[in-house]
């Protein structure tokens, strides 16, 4: 039997997932293979910072005068906060640039919110600090053991819906109704 990865799905924190940091996730997972996983929190809003301050703080000039935009920053995960993660739409490539489904790529470079600053850059993004990570084998038990639910990849989940409201909204998409189940969960 061939194994099924979900590289480029969603993964949705089940109700009765009860740890401090993925309680109520929702994460895009850029990697997953025999060696284990890698995803980004899709719902953990940190901050705002106008686009302006962000130019600033990164010395980017050449500022295009149309852009007026607030940044949303995001926790991605508890490992490596101190860097950048941009997920984005296909339109935009750079050397940094990591294909992860048809739709979606992944960059891990300031050139691309200089790119934004000039309007070269993607027309869709999503800023996390940090990232989620599984050992081989640990995504698959967690799922097993009903912490996680898999949802095929939604553009509207990483971009367009407000990180408040993208768990309740994935959860729907399921098309479960969780409050008629039972928080006894077995694997038949």
């Amino acid at each position: 039997m061939k194994h099924r990865y979900l590289k480029g799905n969603i993964i949705c924190a089940l109700p009765q997932l009860n740890d401090i940091f993925f309680s109520k996730s929702i994460i895009y997972l850029t990697h997953h293979n025999k060696d284990g996983a890698v995803g980004i929190v899709l719902n953990h809003k940190i901050m705002t910072i106008k686009a302006a301050q962000l130019f600033q703080k990164l010395n980017i000039g050449n500022v295009s005068k149309n852009l007026e935009t607030d940044f949303l920053f995001h926790v991605g995960g508890p490992l490596n906060q101190n860097n950048g993660f941009i997920l984005h739409t296909k339109d935009y490539e750079s050397k940094s640039t990591i294909k992860v489904s048809k739709q979606v790529k992944l960059t891990c470079s300031t050139e691309i919110i200089s790119d934004i600053a000039k309007n070269k850059g993607p027309k869709q993004f999503f800023i996390s600090l940090g990232y989620s990570g599984w050992g081989p084998g640990q995504l698959e038990n967690e799922i097993k053991q009903n912490s996680w639910i898999n949802l095929n990849e939604e553009l509207d989940l990483l971009f367009e819906i407000d990180p408040e409201k993208k768990w309740k909204n994935a959860l729907q998409k399921t098309g479960i109704d969780f409050s008629k189940l039972t928080n006894f969960f077995g694997n038949a």
